[in-house]
């Protein structure tokens, strides 16, 4: 299952994130990890959480977050749930161009029973019509 919460900068998306995936933390059997492109929310997320910092590693497009998704999936078979907090700024890419990652993202989601909550910083409306279906927020 995949999830898009939108929202432009300072309406308090990462807030309803971190809500969550301390919610998730503490209703799941299973690992929950927080991509983030910094480490300012650290002591908001539960020590339970596993963050981590996605602008400490050579990330420069969508194809090389994807492989980056895939080896923290295959290192750690117990994983429930991942949020990726500013999409955008990680992969450096449009959203025009997120089309093909989300499709990819569906697969991952699907084959590996991982669920995926996505921040991005963009409004409701700028969404891609093929990605509105994952909006919540």
């Amino acid at each position: 299952m995949i999830k898009i919460i939108t929202g432009q900068t300072g309406e308090g998306k990462t807030k309803k994130m971190i809500d969550a995936a301390n919610h998730k933390v503490s209703n799941h059997k299973g690992h929950v990890v927080y991509i983030d492109s910094s480490t300012t929310h650290r002591y908001a997320l539960s020590h339970r959480i596993r963050l981590i910092e996605a602008s400490t590693f050579p990330l420069y497009s969508q194809n090389d977050f994807f492989g980056f998704l895939c080896g923290i999936l295959s290192s750690n078979h117990d994983i429930e749930v991942v949020f990726i907090d500013e999409l955008l700024k990680i992969t450096h890419a449009s959203l025009d161009e997120l089309i093909v990652f989300f499709d990819k993202l569906k697969k991952l989601s699907d084959e590996y029973a991982v669920e995926f909550i996505v921040g991005t910083s963009c409004s409701n409306k700028d969404l891609p019509e093929t990605l509105t279906p994952y909006l919540i927020a």
